[in-house]
């Protein structure tokens, strides 16, 4: 019974030893991503309107391929979503991009979104920027051809970059 006793204990140091081993490994490596929820303005022809993205994205990390998403909301009703597979953190900006999958107005279908966003600090807005374009075609998620539109200053919100760690 004590050589029973004895093991299990052992047992038990063992998984507890193995768990914070476990923990610092995951703490110590931690993939570039970007994640946010903005307010911002844009203005078509005459008319102000208002944006929100929420959106998290990650670059490329331990096997997994880029993934992410983004869902758009305007104050006209307007709205849609992105499957991100394109993603590039550099320093203190993401840039990524994908396929509109769903939207209200037919002119956003079958279309693909490419986004920068600039975290200025963090917490609030403290100068985080956001960029967009939609295009016919994947347009990659290259750093070189910003800012196709805007920026647009982010109101409301916090957005932030995380560079990632080894």
């Amino acid at each position: 019974m004590k050589h029973r006793i004895g093991g299990l204990c052992a047992l038990a140091s063992m998984a507890v030893l193995l768990l914070f081993v476990g923990a610092g490994l995951v703490q110590s490596a931690s993939p570039p991503k970007a994640t946010g929820g903005v307010w911002f303005t844009t203005v078509e022809g005459a008319e102000e309107i208002q944006g929100r993205i929420e959106f998290q994205v990650h670059e490329e990390f331990g096997g997994q391929p880029d993934r992410g998403w983004l869902d758009y909301r305007n104050t006209d009703g307007d709205w849609f979503k992105v499957n991100v597979d394109c993603v590039t953190i550099d320093g203190d900006h993401a840039f990524f991009s994908g396929e509109v999958v769903s939207a209200t107005l037919e002119e956003w279908r079958d279309k693909w979104l490419l986004v920068a966003v600039h975290d200025d600090g963090s917490p609030g807005t403290n100068g985080d920027q956001i960029w967009g374009e939609m295009y016919d075609y994947h347009p990659g998620c290259d750093a070189g051809d910003f800012p196709p539109s805007g920026p647009w200053d982010v109101e409301k919100g916090n957005l932030v970059v995380h560079p990632g760690t080894d």
